[in-house]
């Protein structure tokens, strides 16, 4: 099915005259982070920004190329008469219009969020469906996409009746008409935190973003001659901020490999680096391990003595995973130095705390006990009932750290507790979700849910309070995958729950569903287990890493009659335990 004619825009040719400014040059000047994208294009039209790596291809994309792609999308947005500050969503696969779509999208005084499509796998109807309570929730002006996946969208009921549609394949060439917003206008969403159907947009200014790139590039020691390697997809704020708005705002190169052909073959970062000299590199903790299981005897064949840092960011770093890494590409040149840790979010535009380039992260072995919320931290020396952990770094320049007890009172250092965040570039709000900025940013302090502490001026962070499961660097809600199974037949509503799991042999948390079976179903155990799967799967795009059907009564409720995780977990893990 053709997307809906009445709401497909077919780009304007724009060659009958430029559409002027809606701002002077002063006003320009004021916004730091779009005033040095246009410098970028006037100085270096010529210089490659981007290598794009798709299909076994290279394509050079330069910084003309740049400014073209954004112009010809400015002039597809500025024909639909959009207010300022529209918000548009982006939903591209791997493909070079992703810097154009969002570049332009800024350019022209709009709001831009990439946003995930379906993959390959998934059910198309259930991913989409769960699109609706966003689209319902934040109401986005346009959506933008190739035209195979807004058929997909419209083919499987995600209702688009109130935006615009932008098919990538019929924007065609403008020139440059830029409308620059003011520097404390809202420059971005970044929808990264959170699953498919209750994403939270976090809104970040323009001001916001700026003092993050340059605090963040001078603790990284940002040159001119660095090299990006990147795997990671644009909505994720790993990928976003530190593989894109990162080296457009300064000026430096980027390698941008496909991410599904990055995970069939891993090697292929490695071949990036080698062959374009990579100095920097982003990386989830699992990604560390899947590198070091596939290395083998292919470790000796790349050159990695050129990078600076591979940053591990978006869970939680495991010095093991670190260890394990650093011993299968010792061959490689690798030093054991560039091995970095990174605390970031969405909510202060990426990165809280860096550890210090150039020197390997401090490691301290702590008691387990003494790692619940509220403990002092019994720092000890490696021995039965000590983990060891890895430090963060400190808070970088414009932000302060601090750790806060269950009332929110500050906590001395070495005691665990909700980490807060305070400083120059924290985000805007929650888009269109008031009561939730207002639970968690109070008087200019972002109450993060994370658990840890401060030990000799570096946070160590231990994980979420909540119910949010971190799985291969994806935020997965508790809650979204308990409802999920309530709509299972066969299953009884209401009593499933979902729950970490730490897997010891690849440093990650595993996703782990418990869900009771009513008495009287006819279902098969095979026949729900896969419906299971199905649903969580092309909803959130995380398989779990096991399913557990159990009889009615199974599952432990807290004295408030309410379902508690926390005990769950630790009654699955005990009964897997004595079953191995």
């Amino acid at each position: 099915m053709a997307p809906n004619a009445a709401n497909m825009v077919l780009a304007q040719d724009m060659k009958s005259g430029v559409i002027p400014p809606l701002v002077t040059a002063t006003d320009r000047a004021a916004n730091g982070f779009l005033s040095a994208v246009l410098g970028h294009f006037k100085a270096k039209p010529d210089e490659i920004f981007c290598r794009f790596l798709r299909g076994g291809q290279v394509e050079e994309l330069r910084w003309r190329d740049i400014e073209g792609s954004a112009a010809a999308f400015v002039g597809a947005y500025r024909a639909l008469d959009l207010p300022a500050g529209a918000l548009i969503l982006i939903f591209l696969r791997h493909v070079p219009q992703l810097y154009g779509s969002f570049l332009g999208a800024m350019l022209g005084g709009f709001r831009p969020s990439f946003m995930p499509c379906s993959s390959p796998k998934q059910d198309p109807r259930l991913y989409w469906s769960s699109h609706s309570t966003l689209f319902e929730r934040i109401r986005p002006a346009v959506v933008v996409a190739d035209r195979a996946t807004l058929d997909e969208m419209q083919t499987n009921g995600l209702d688009l009746s109130r935006s615009r549609l932008v098919a990538i394949e019929d924007v065609v060439p403008a020139q440059p008409a830029w409308s620059i917003p003011g520097e404390g206008d809202i420059g971005l969403l970044q929808h990264s935190s959170g699953t498919t159907g209750l994403k939270k947009g976090v809104a970040l200014s323009y001001r916001a973003i700026a003092a993050q790139l340059d605090s963040y590039a001078a603790s990284l020691e940002v040159q001119d001659n660095d090299v990006i390697v990147s795997w990671l997809p644009l909505y994720h704020d790993m990928g976003l901020i530190a593989c894109f708005m990162l080296p457009v705002y300064r000026g430096i190169p980027v390698v941008h490999l496909d991410p599904f052909e990055w995970l069939a073959r891993p090697g292929s970062l490695f071949d990036c680096i080698t062959r374009w000299r990579g100095t920097l590199a982003w990386l989830p903790n699992f990604a560390f391990e899947y590198l070091a299981a596939m290395a083998g005897r292919d470790a000796a064949k790349y050159q990695l003595s050129t990078m600076r840092a591979f940053i591990n960011c978006s869970e939680t770093c495991r010095p093991e995973s670190f260890d394990r890494f650093a011993a299968a590409f010792a061959a490689s040149g690798l030093a054991v130095e560039a091995l970095q840790c990174c605390y970031a979010m969405a909510e202060t535009v990426y990165a809280v705390t860096q550890t210090r380039i150039g020197r390997s992260p401090r490691r301290i072995w702590c008691r387990r006990e003494s790692l619940e919320r509220g403990c002092h931290v019994d720092v000890g020396s490696k021995g039965e009932g000590y983990r060891e952990l890895v430090e963060c770094g400190g808070p970088i320049a414009g932000l302060t750290v601090g750790i806060v007890d269950q009332d929110r009172k500050p906590l001395p250092d070495g005691q665990v507790g909700e980490i807060a965040v305070s400083g120059d570039f924290l985000f805007s709000n929650y888009n269109e979700e008031p009561e939730r900025t207002r639970g968690q940013l109070r008087d200019g302090l972002f109450f993060t849910r994370d658990l840890g502490f401060v030990q000799d001026g570096a946070v160590y962070v231990l994980g979420r309070i909540d119910d949010l499961i971190i799985v291969n660097g994806r935020n997965i809600y508790a809650h979204e995958i308990e409802d999920l199974m309530g709509k299972i037949g066969g299953l009884k509503p209401g009593r499933s729950v979902a729950v970490p799991l730490l897997d010891e042999r690849n440093g990650t948390q595993g996703l782990v569903v418990i869900a009771e079976k009513l008495p009287d179903t006819t279902r098969s155990e095979a026949e729900l287990r896969t419906e299971v799967l199905n649903r969580i799967f092309s909803v959130v795009n995380v398989m779990p890493k096991s399913v557990h059907l159990v009889d009615e009564g199974w599952l432990v409720k807290t004295t408030s009659g309410k379902i508690s995780r926390e005990m769950n977990a630790k009654k699955i893990a005990s009964q897997l335990a004595t079953n191995r």
